[in-house]
């Protein structure tokens, strides 16, 4: 879930707080001083804080694809490079270096892990653990495995499919991946195919 990271943001965010049931939004940053609100139906409203006072704005376009891919070139073409490895510090990054990357291109989500990331507390290492040594992961709970493997640490572990069988999709979680200390944990996932294959109504 997005907390502000400047002033201006969280005077819009008591803003939001105040004037609509914001557990029923989506809310994302555009800019330092602008959040957006999205509702189920992807209908979207956006405010900026600017003179003192919280203001409605347009939802700025997205950039020109051409743009964006002039952009990332020059990114990949720093030295040095900046090390971003965290959402916190993609975040950081994002706000502080003037670029025409919307925030979830910056993070680099697909739309249902980015709703997911906005919507929902991320898990740390136990969690991660304890759910893929359960041996059965249900699709969201999945999601929230795959945030917190995009979120730093897909350095140290390793987490991919490993195929289909008569019980289901296999998936693997492995941390300390490629040391002698690396540990396996298998689980299927818990979605149409595994209940089909196990007569789950």
């Amino acid at each position: 879930m997005y907390k502000p990271h400047t002033i201006e943001q969280f005077k819009v965010q008591q803003f939001l707080e105040h004037t609509f049931a914001i557990d029923h939004f989506l809310v994302s940053p555009l800019s330092r001083t602008a959040l957006m609100l999205e509702d189920k139906n992807g209908e979207r409203i956006a405010f900026s804080f600017s003179d003192n006072e919280v203001r409605e704005i347009p939802i700025p376009p997205a950039a020109d694809l051409e743009k964006v891919k002039a952009f990332i070139r020059q990114f990949h073409a720093l030295d040095p490079k900046p090390h971003l490895r965290t959402f916190e510090e993609i975040t950081r990054w994002w706000l502080d270096h003037p670029n025409p990357l919307t925030y979830q291109q910056a993070l680099g989500l697909s739309d249902e892990l980015y709703h997911r990331f906005l919507s929902h507390p991320m898990i740390d290492d136990e969690d991660a653990w304890r759910m893929a040594s359960s041996g059965l992961v249900s699709e969201d709970g999945y999601r929230d495995i795959q945030l917190w493997y995009f979120n730093g640490n897909s350095f140290t572990c390793w987490l991919g499919p490993l195929g289909v069988d008569g019980t289901g999709n296999l998936y693997a979680l492995t941390f300390n991946y490629g040391t002698p200390r690396a540990r396996e944990l298998r689980f299927y996932l818990l979605d149409d195919y595994y209940r089909d294959m196990n007569h789950i109504l």
